[in-house]
């Protein structure tokens, strides 16, 4: 009898952990973007640092990786169109 109840506390615990496992798979992804994006106003002092040094490094990373020069459309740009503008503007 009492080998059947310590397995039954095991069985039960493994349920326990396995709800537990799927709950944070669902909403682990949630409360991260939580923590990242608001986090450093509502958290307590080391956590509070912890979301804006994420932030702020995620933002520097995705800005610095986007290449200016190559966005800008020098194709269809009318270089002749803007010299007579400026020189226009120049003159008044």
């Amino acid at each position: 009898m009492r080998k059947g109840f310590t397995l039954s506390f095991f069985n039960g615990f493994g349920s326990l952990m396995r709800s537990l496992g799927v709950a944070l798979m669902k909403f682990g992804p949630i409360y991260v973007l939580i923590f990242i994006a608001y986090g450093d106003k509502f958290l307590p002092s080391p956590l509070k640092q912890w979301s804006y040094n994420t932030r702020t490094t995620i933002n520097s990373v995705l800005i610095g990786s986007v290449n200016l020069e190559g966005l800008r459309n020098t194709k269809y740009n009318n270089k002749r169109a803007d010299q007579i503008v400026d020189e226009y503007m120049n003159k008044k």
